[in-house]
């Protein structure tokens, strides 16, 4: 029995060991906390969720890279038999003594006039005190993660920050920021993914020789590293540098073979160039290795519609559907099915719903309106163009298509004011909308 034991801890000692790891030490908390279950325990926990949380929501807004997360544990309670030394404290003498990689952070809670005041510590850092009611004990908990982040793994808080409120200027500079601090402070493995993700930001923003650059630097701490080649390879196809690209696909595949979002890339390029059947090839590899690049599906089913091969697209939509009864963009794509069948009305069901799912997009929201006008139902197609904030920035693409809509509804007083702001957010298109505007004003006079 006690060898069996030892050698559970034996394992568990080998496998802390080898990874990198935050230390969370439980918080000091008041006894009228204690009293209402708000334990140190507790509040560590939440902490350790709100971290994971993030993590979550920056993989899932912009899964192409692969990031190897930063372990965060709190205090193990595991206690060596016969010695009364916790298994956390050994581990962590070890490592100490061994020079291994791990931050250690503490804190506590006060409580002061029905004020609480959560105090952050991250070792050789400076220290954060968040406020707030009791109520607000969550949104403090959740700022305390953002902190922590920010001094452990910045690139992947700056990837939560760009990709989850990319539109949010404020947050875009608070992204760059995290990043630059990533390349000034972290591991060189964490530069690594640092400035290849600087490189994805730069293109998102079609700055794509500066992005190139940043997968440069990316390669030269890891000339394998295939997300700074698979991105490097996308800034040339936005080029036009067809040739080049394609080069970089074919040496990234030849250095990972199994990665899915990399055949998926290349077939879009293969798309661009015409060569339906390699993009038709490279699509169905990219789906045979991750049957859930619920991404390469979509443009898959695209792809097909473009083919005229509606059936497949179809199937392939009701796949995604099936798996991922929350994915908007497969019911955009299969209300554009509809619309090809014309089939208006199943249209309109699959183009709310996506909308419904993610209103943040205004896309299918527009589509829907475009339905309903046709039907001359205008005062329906009014209604949903309401849930549209006319006065913040939106896509220019979007904004011109909104701006056709409304011209047609007659909209005279919300296309004014979306045009004219468009000529402060897009002066390189201002020719286009004061065009658009004075030939309104003709037609309506």
């Amino acid at each position: 029995m006690i060898i069996s034991v030892l050698v559970v801890i034996g394992i568990l000692i080998y496998k802390e060991f080898k990874r990198d790891t935050v230390v969370i030490e439980v918080f000091q908390v008041p006894l009228d906390l204690e009293r209402q279950n708000i334990t140190g325990q507790a509040i560590v926990s939440k902490l350790m969720d709100n971290i994971k949380d993030i993590e979550s929501k920056a993989d899932t807004a912009f899964p192409l890279l692969d990031y190897n997360p930063v372990m965060y544990d709190s205090q193990l309670e595991i206690v060596i038999p016969g010695s009364g030394i916790s298994l956390k404290s050994l581990i962590q003498n070890v490592k100490n003594f061994l020079g291994k990689k791990q931050t250690k952070i503490t804190g506590e809670v006060v409580l002061n006039d029905k004020k609480i005041y959560l105090t952050t510590r991250i070792l050789g850092k400076p220290s954060r005190t968040f406020s707030g009611d009791l109520a607000d004990l969550d949104k403090i908990l959740y700022d305390a993660a953002r902190y922590v982040l920010i001094y452990t793994q910045p690139y992947m808080l700056a990837y939560y920050y760009y990709y989850s409120y990319g539109s949010d200027e404020m947050n875009t500079d608070l992204a760059m920021d995290m990043i630059d601090y990533s390349i000034s402070n972290a591991p060189e493995s964490d530069d690594v993914m640092a400035y290849t993700l600087y490189g994805y930001i730069l293109s998102d923003q079609g700055k794509y020789e500066e992005s190139i650059t940043m997968y440069e630097n990316a390669l030269d701490l890891n000339p394998r590293y295939t997300d700074a080649m698979t991105g490097w390879a996308y800034s040339l196809f936005e080029m036009n540098k067809y040739d080049e690209s394609e080069e970089l696909y074919k040496k990234a595949i030849r250095i990972d073979p199994n990665d899915s979002y990399t055949y998926y890339y290349y077939a879009l390029l293969k798309e661009r160039m015409n060569s339906f059947n390699e993009a038709d090839s490279l699509f169905q590899t990219a789906l045979k290795i991750d049957g859930s690049n619920f991404e390469a599906m979509n443009s898959y089913s695209i792809f097909l519609m473009k083919q005229d091969r509606i059936n497949d697209a179809k199937n392939i939509l009701k796949k995604i559907i099936k798996i991922r009864p929350d994915n908007p963009e497969a019911y955009i794509n299969l209300g554009k099915i509809n619309q090809l069948e014309n089939k208006p009305e199943e249209a309109l069901v699959n183009f709310k719903k996506s909308f419904k799912l993610d209103s943040a997009n205004y896309i299918p929201l527009i589509y829907a309106s475009r339905i309903l006008a046709e039907q001359d139902k205008k005062e329906e197609a009014e209604n949903l163009l309401k849930a549209i904030d006319l006065n913040q920035k939106l896509d220019r693409s979007l904004t011109k298509d909104l701006g056709l809509l409304l011209e047609d509804l007659g909209r005279k007083e919300e296309f004014n004011r979306l045009y004219n702001n468009s000529i402060k957010n897009y002066p390189e298109d201002s020719a286009y909308f004061r065009t658009r505007i004075n030939d309104y004003g003709k037609k309506i006079n």
